[in-house]
């Protein structure tokens, strides 16, 4: 654009400007130039820094008690579950309907012989009680103490329409709280309920109890579950996450809670279809997806596209994750595979090892 045009266009903008003072458009051009290049986090790469989340689960799955290991993360600066905490302002709110004063007391000081932080060290940790305008009041409090995250815990306690089922009434209210995490940059994550019926299923976004036009208000969407053969593990299901590759929503992070109530990802993963009660379950979990189950040529064209250059091991594990639909550990497995076989060659170098296809050299 010339200078002369650009100088008519921007006469042209003012003058809009001046005349429709209200006019709420924001073109193209000034929104590239604000130069953003990755989504703002509070805890990379799941949860964004501002927007609205559901996490939602069975009433025994320990909802309440992983949201406040959360609250307790985001105060002291800690990362959570593995991901890194990338806050401004170490603040959370904690929004609570279903535990009282002295139930809440009890429970901090359990989180807390594992954490095992000096008292003061949460005093940015704030807890609302008996709210009877959550809006207004979240309102006022933000804005004489900003805050990373709110937690709402629970959604069906707060929502103030007549029917949660109705699509109408449902994002009138999410959008009240849109409008908070837009006007001060932070995260609002409501706790919720999952369908009774449901829990024999798959995770999915579908699961969640209420209208569909609840899923579809948030930007994230988590399913936490209780897993059937270990009463001290659980499945958090990432069923919907706007700016997350696939990778991250195929498999379930396993976590185990402690003796005070506190969780702690294990580094495995399980991919949704074997949560789900199954005649076939045991079966499927027993074998799985192997190496074997695929030909040379499928090796061979997944590795040309994901290792043609070098690439980490890390990188190349959620590619084959991606790729073949499998979990953490299975994938392992093919990386092990491809090594044994000579389909890739290691490429030994600091600070770690990278990986490339051995093409023009594999024996077959």
């Amino acid at each position: 654009m010339s200078e002369a045009i650009k100088q008519m266009v921007d006469e042209f903008d003012k003058t809009i400007q001046e005349k429709f003072p209200d006019r709420k458009i924001k073109r193209a051009p000034d929104l590239i130039r604000r130069g953003v290049q990755e989504i703002p986090m509070l805890f990379a790469p799941v949860f964004p820094r501002k927007g609205v989340a559901l996490f939602a689960g069975s009433s025994d799955a320990g909802k309440s008690m992983l949201l406040r290991n959360m609250a307790i993360s985001v105060v002291t600066g800690r990362d959570f579950l593995g991901w890194k905490y990338k806050g401004v302002h170490r603040s959370c709110i904690f929004v609570a309907t279903e535990d009282d004063e002295d139930a809440t007391s009890y429970l901090l000081s359990k989180h807390e012989k594992t954490y095992g932080d000096v008292i003061d060290d949460l005093h940015n940790l704030r807890f609302m009680f008996n709210s009877e305008n959550i809006v207004s009041e979240l309102d006022s409090e933000l804005s004489i103490e900003p805050a990373d995250l709110v937690i709402v815990d629970a959604y069906s306690d707060v929502f103030d329409g007549k029917e949660q089922n109705n699509a109408a009434q449902t994002r009138a209210f999410v959008n009240k709280f849109k409008a908070l995490a837009e006007k001060y940059s932070c995260l609002f994550l409501f706790l919720h309920h999952t369908g009774k019926r449901t829990e024999d299923l798959a995770p999915s976004k579908n699961n969640f109890v209420g209208s569909q036009s609840l899923e579809a208000s948030v930007r994230l969407g988590i399913e936490l579950r209780v897993d059937r053969m270990n009463p001290e593990l659980r499945h958090l299901c990432i069923v919907k996450g706007n700016y997350l590759g696939s990778q991250y929503k195929q498999s379930s992070f396993v976590l185990k809670m402690d003796e005070n109530f506190v969780f702690s990802e294990t580094g495995d993963r399980i991919v949704f279809e074997y949560l789900a009660l199954n005649p076939n379950q045991s079966k499927l979990q027993s074998k799985g997806k192997q190496p074997s189950d695929f030909t040379e040529e499928q090796h061979l064209s997944f590795l040309r596209k994901a290792a043609s250059e070098p690439v980490s091991k890390r990188k190349l594990t959620s590619a084959v994750m991606e790729n073949f639909t499998i979990s953490d550990q299975p994938a392992r497995k093919f990386i092990d595979y491809y090594i044994d076989g000579e389909f890739l060659k290691v490429l030994e170098g600091k600070p770690y090892s990278t990986y490339q296809i051995n093409e023009g050299e594999l024996p077959f």
